[in-house]
C-alpha cells in the first residue's frame, strides 16, 4: 500500500505588489497635493510686509500717545505749579503783611520790622522759586516771564519796605506808598497780562480743559483797607485796546558800557561789572506797562536767566532797565547772550524783540588776566 504523509504541501506564494508600492503613491499623491495648496511666494512676502507694517503702525500710535500724555502731563504740572506760587504770594501780602502795615499806620513806633522782613523773604522765595523753574512747557515760554516780572517787582518792593522799617520809622510811610504802586503794577501784570497769555497757550495747545488749573488773580493786599485804594497813574491810563497796536522793540543793548550788536561779541576786562543796560522803544499807538525783558547768559558751566521790567514806557519813547547780578564764566570763554523784551499783550510783531551775541571773559593781553 502507498504511504500518504500527513503534512501539508509547501505554502504558495502569490504574486502582489511590490513592497512599498502603495504606501509611495499616495505619499507622492499627498506630496502634489501640498504643492498645490502652497500660497505663491510673492503673496507670502506681500503679507508679511503688511504685518510689519501693522507692527510699526501699532509701535507708532502706541508712541505717540505716550508723547501726547507725557505733554498734557508737563503742562497741567507748570500750570498747577505757577497756581502754587502766585497763591503763595498773594498770601505773603494778604496774610503776612497787610496785618502787619494796618497795625503800623495806626503807629509807626509798634511797627514789626521782623514780620515785614518774614514776609520779604518769603516774597524773594516765590520769585526764585519762579526763576529757577527748570521745565517750562514751551507753550508757556514766553507768558513765564509776565509771573516772573510780577514777582520780582513784590519781591524787590517788599525788601525796601523791610529795610526802611528797620531804619528810620519816619520815612516808612513814603516807602510805603512807592511799594504800594509797585504792588499794584505787579497785580496788573498778573491780571491784564499772565493770565491772558496763560489761557492762550492753553488753547494753543489744546488743553482748554486745562484752564480750570489756573490761577484766580487776586490783589497782593487790600488797598482799601490800608487806606490807600487810589489807582497808580501806570494802571489806570494804560488802555487795553486790542484794535490799538501794541508793538515794541529792542533798540539796544549795552554789557558793561560797551554796545553789543546782532552776533557780535564784547570783550570784557578784569574791572566790568557784568551788567546788561537793556533799550526798548514803545511803537505802539498806547502806553505799556510792566514790559517783561529777559537776558541769557550760557556759560560752560551753567545756564543764567535774570529779568528786569519796564515799568512803562510810553508810545514813541524808549525806556531803559539794567539787568545784572550774572556769575561771570571762565578764562578765556566766549559764552552767548540772548535779549528778549516782552512780548506785550495783543503784540503781533514779535520779530524785533530779541538780540543775541557773545562775551569773551579774561582774553590775555601782554600776560596779564583782564578778568
Amino acid at each position: 500500500m502507498e504511504r500518504r504523509s500527513h503534512r501539508s504541501g509547501p505554502k504558495v506564494r502569490r504574486k502582489g505588489r511590490p513592497a512599498g508600492s502603495g504606501g509611495g503613491s499616495r505619499q507622492l499623491a499627498r506630496g502634489q497635493l501640498r504643492r498645490e495648496r502652497a500660497l505663491p511666494p510673492w503673496l507670502t512676502l506681500l503679507g508679511s510686509v503688511l504685518v510689519l507694517i501693522l507692527c510699526f503702525s501699532l509701535i507708532f500710535f502706541v508712541a505717540k500717545s505716550c508723547v501726547a500724555t507725557q505733554k498734557s502731563t508737563q503742562i497741567r504740572k507748570y500750570v498747577t505749579s505757577a497756581n502754587s506760587v502766585l497763591s503763595d504770594s498773594a498770601n505773603a501780602g494778604n496774610e503776612q503783611l497787610e496785618p502787619v502795615l494796618s497795625h503800623g499806620l495806626k503807629d509807626t513806633e509798634q511797627l514789626d520790622a521782623v514780620a515785614i522782613s518774614r514776609a520779604a523773604d518769603a516774597t524773594r522765595k516765590g520769585y526764585l522759586d519762579a526763576l529757577r523753574k527748570g521745565e517750562v512747557p514751551p507753550e508757556f515760554e514766553d507768558t513765564h516771564h509776565y509771573m516772573v516780572t510780577a514777582l520780582g517787582i513784590r519781591a524787590g518792593a517788599t525788601k525796601d519796605l523791610a529795610e526802611t522799617a528797620q531804619g528810620d520809622h519816619e520815612k516808612f510811610g513814603e516807602a510805603l506808598s512807592l511799594a504800594v504802586e509797585d504792588y499794584k503794577l505787579s497785580d496788573t501784570i498778573v491780571r491784564d497780562h499772565y493770565v491772558p497769555a496763560s489761557k492762550d497757550a492753553l488753547s494753543s495747545a489744546n488743553r482748554r480743559s486745562d484752564q480750570n488749573y489756573l490761577y484766580e488773580p487776586r490783589p497782593f493786599m487790600n488797598y482799601e483797607a490800608l487806606g490807600l485804594s487810589t489807582e497808580t497813574q501806570s494802571a489806570s491810563s494804560t488802555p487795553d485796546d486790542p484794535n490799538a497796536l501794541h508793538e515794541i522793540e529792542l533798540l539796544s543793548v549795552n554789557v558793561a558800557g560797551r554796545p553789543l550788536y546782532a552776533g557780535g561779541n564784547v570783550i570784557l576786562a578784569g574791572s566790568d561789572e557784568l551788567a546788561f543796560l537793556v533799550t526798548v522803544n514803545n511803537s505802539g499807538e498806547v502806553a505799556e506797562t510792566g514790559v517783561p525783558v529777559e537776558v541769557i547768559l550760557n556759560t560752560r558751566a551753567e545756564r543764567q536767566a535774570l529779568s528786569g521790567t519796564i515799568e512803562r514806557t510810553e508810545p514813541g519813547s524808549p525806556a531803559n532797565v539794567e539787568v545784572k547780578g550774572f556769575k561771570p564764566g571762565e578764562l578765556d570763554e566766549t559764552a552767548e547772550i540772548s535779549v528778549k523784551a516782552g512780548p506785550i499783550k495783543h503784540e503781533k510783531d514779535k520779530n524785533n524783540n530779541t538780540l543775541t551775541g557773545t562775551v569773551t571773559f579774561g582774553i590775555l593781553e601782554g600776560g596779564e588776566v583782564l578778568w
